[in-house]
Protein backbone atom coordinates (compact mmCIF):
# COMPACT_ATOMS: atom_id res chain seq x y z
CA UNK A 1 0.00 0.00 0.00
CA UNK A 2 1.16 3.37 -1.10
CA UNK A 3 0.29 6.42 0.75
CA UNK A 4 0.62 10.03 0.81
CA UNK A 5 0.08 12.71 3.67
CA UNK A 6 -0.68 16.49 3.80
CA UNK A 7 -1.35 18.27 6.62
CA UNK A 8 -3.44 21.24 4.83
CA UNK A 9 -3.62 24.68 6.55
CA UNK A 10 -4.23 28.75 4.63
CA UNK A 11 -0.50 28.83 4.09
CA UNK A 12 -0.29 25.31 2.35
CA UNK A 13 -2.92 26.00 0.06
CA UNK A 14 -1.75 29.43 -0.91
CA UNK A 15 1.60 28.05 -1.86
CA UNK A 16 -0.95 25.67 -4.82
CA UNK A 17 1.06 22.90 -4.08
CA UNK A 18 -1.45 20.44 -3.55
CA UNK A 19 -2.59 19.69 -6.86
CA UNK A 20 0.70 19.16 -7.98
CA UNK A 21 1.33 16.62 -4.70
CA UNK A 22 -1.56 14.40 -5.25
CA UNK A 23 -0.94 14.33 -9.02
CA UNK A 24 2.83 12.95 -8.37
CA UNK A 25 1.32 10.93 -5.81
CA UNK A 26 -0.85 8.96 -8.79
CA UNK A 27 1.56 9.10 -11.28
CA UNK A 28 3.65 7.32 -8.98
CA UNK A 29 1.13 5.09 -8.79
CA UNK A 30 -0.19 4.46 -12.48
CA UNK A 31 -3.67 5.86 -12.21
CA UNK A 32 -5.06 7.18 -15.35
CA UNK A 33 -5.65 10.48 -16.61
CA UNK A 34 -9.32 10.49 -16.41
CA UNK A 35 -9.33 8.96 -12.59
CA UNK A 36 -6.68 11.34 -11.84
CA UNK A 37 -8.99 14.01 -13.19
CA UNK A 38 -11.64 13.28 -10.92
CA UNK A 39 -9.69 12.75 -7.89
CA UNK A 40 -7.86 15.96 -7.82
CA UNK A 41 -11.70 17.74 -8.73
CA UNK A 42 -12.88 15.78 -5.67
CA UNK A 43 -10.33 16.75 -3.25
CA UNK A 44 -10.52 20.69 -4.35
CA UNK A 45 -14.23 20.41 -3.41
CA UNK A 46 -13.96 18.66 -0.32
CA UNK A 47 -10.98 21.15 1.14
CA UNK A 48 -12.95 24.04 -0.78
CA UNK A 49 -15.91 22.92 1.56
CA UNK A 50 -14.42 23.07 4.69
CA UNK A 51 -13.01 26.28 3.90
CA UNK A 52 -16.52 27.74 3.07
CA UNK A 53 -18.55 26.07 6.26
CA UNK A 54 -16.26 26.66 8.81
CA UNK A 55 -15.64 29.92 11.00
CA UNK A 56 -12.39 29.33 11.40
CA UNK A 57 -9.75 30.85 8.74
CA UNK A 58 -7.17 28.78 10.17
CA UNK A 59 -8.53 25.44 10.26
CA UNK A 60 -6.07 22.45 9.44
CA UNK A 61 -7.09 19.55 7.64
CA UNK A 62 -5.20 16.41 7.06
CA UNK A 63 -5.48 15.09 3.72
CA UNK A 64 -4.56 10.90 3.68
CA UNK A 65 -4.57 9.30 -0.20
CA UNK A 66 -4.14 5.67 0.25
CA UNK A 67 -3.86 3.26 -2.84
CA UNK A 68 -4.32 -0.24 -2.43
CA UNK A 69 -6.03 -3.06 -4.08
CA UNK A 70 -6.88 -1.42 -7.45
CA UNK A 71 -8.30 1.58 -5.19
CA UNK A 72 -7.52 5.04 -4.35
CA UNK A 73 -8.93 5.69 -0.72
CA UNK A 74 -8.94 9.73 0.43
CA UNK A 75 -9.51 10.72 4.02
CA UNK A 76 -9.85 14.62 4.70
CA UNK A 77 -9.72 14.96 8.38
CA UNK A 78 -10.80 18.45 10.02
CA UNK A 79 -11.32 20.26 12.95
CA UNK A 80 -14.71 21.57 12.14
CA UNK A 81 -18.19 20.25 13.45
CA UNK A 82 -20.11 18.09 11.09
CA UNK A 83 -21.86 20.10 8.50
CA UNK A 84 -25.14 18.61 7.40
CA UNK A 85 -25.33 19.10 3.69
CA UNK A 86 -28.28 17.49 1.76
CA UNK A 87 -26.63 16.06 -1.77
CA UNK A 88 -28.52 17.09 -4.68
CA UNK A 89 -30.74 14.21 -6.52
CA UNK A 90 -29.86 16.68 -9.37
CA UNK A 91 -26.95 18.82 -10.39
CA UNK A 92 -27.46 22.31 -8.98
CA UNK A 93 -28.31 24.47 -11.76
CA UNK A 94 -25.37 27.28 -12.52
CA UNK A 95 -26.74 29.94 -10.42
CA UNK A 96 -27.01 27.66 -7.44
CA UNK A 97 -24.17 29.20 -5.06
CA UNK A 98 -23.56 25.68 -3.31
CA UNK A 99 -24.02 22.01 -4.24
CA UNK A 100 -22.59 21.39 -7.12
CA UNK A 101 -19.07 19.86 -5.18
CA UNK A 102 -21.51 17.47 -3.38
CA UNK A 103 -23.16 16.28 -6.33
CA UNK A 104 -20.18 15.89 -8.44
CA UNK A 105 -18.06 13.97 -5.19
CA UNK A 106 -21.40 11.57 -4.90
CA UNK A 107 -21.53 11.05 -8.87
CA UNK A 108 -17.65 10.26 -9.79
CA UNK A 109 -16.52 8.62 -6.69
CA UNK A 110 -17.47 4.97 -5.86
CA UNK A 111 -18.53 5.45 -1.71
CA UNK A 112 -18.36 8.69 -0.07
CA UNK A 113 -18.79 8.78 3.38
CA UNK A 114 -18.95 11.59 6.27
CA UNK A 115 -18.85 11.69 9.71
CA UNK A 116 -18.06 13.08 13.14
CA UNK A 117 -14.89 12.24 14.26
CA UNK A 118 -13.30 12.75 18.25
CA UNK A 119 -11.84 16.01 16.65
CA UNK A 120 -14.08 17.30 14.06
CA UNK A 121 -15.19 15.74 10.68
CA UNK A 122 -13.99 13.08 8.56
CA UNK A 123 -14.77 12.56 4.90
CA UNK A 124 -13.65 9.39 3.14
CA UNK A 125 -13.79 9.39 -0.50
CA UNK A 126 -12.93 6.06 -2.92
CA UNK A 127 -12.72 5.31 -6.01
CA UNK A 128 -12.15 2.08 -7.92
CA UNK A 129 -8.73 2.37 -10.69
CA UNK A 130 -9.74 -0.62 -12.91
Amino acid sequence: MNSLQIKLNNTVLAEQSLCQQIEQFMLYNSISSSHRFKIVTCVLEAVANVMQHTNDKDAEMILILHNRDNKVIIDLLDNSPLHNSQTPDKCPDIYCESGRGLWIMENWMDSVKVKQSATGTHLQLSLSTL
